[in-house]
């Protein structure tokens, strides 16, 4: 007897499931440094490039919320419920903006360590709304 063969909707695209471990590993990462800063291990400043913008002087709270939020995306983006896609393109919007003022100081003071980084993160999220965008992509997320 033939069967089908599985279409696109079918399987999860693999750019989904790089953003999903992407997801995973950031809100990992803030989880334990809000651990690391409860237990005064590390510096508030340490979980700069996580959350950016100086939110991390906000404490040990944010990094909290933010693992909760990325926590979230990646069940969600797993489980592909609809609006995931949406919230994750709004969240590296956000991380776009508040990267570019962290790169426009490195800049400034020719630190070149910090360019690479926010650099990198800008391009990382640049992808993943490009790639989020694209309209296979909407498909499968609205196929379910």
């Amino acid at each position: 007897m033939l069967s089908n063969p599985p279409t696109f909707s079918d399987e999860r695209p693999a750019g989904v499931t790089a953003i999903t471990a992407l997801c995973a590993i950031a809100g990992a990462a803030a989880l334990g440094l809000a651990a690391l800063v409860v237990a005064q291990v590390v510096p508030l400043s340490s979980g700069a490039f996580l959350i950016g913008g100086g939110l991390e002087q906000l404490g040990p709270v944010a990094f909290a919320l933010y693992a909760a939020l990325m926590i979230l995306l990646t069940v969600a983006l797993w489980r592909r419920w609809r609006w995931a896609r949406r919230v994750v393109i709004l969240v590296a919007v956000i991380g776009i903006a508040m990267a570019v003022p962290g790169l426009s100081s490195a800049v400034m003071d020719s630190r070149i360590l910090r360019i690479g980084r926010e650099g990198l993160q800008i391009i990382i999220r640049v992808v993943v709304v490009y790639y989020l965008g694209q309209e296979p992509v909407k498909d499968w997320f609205g196929a379910r």
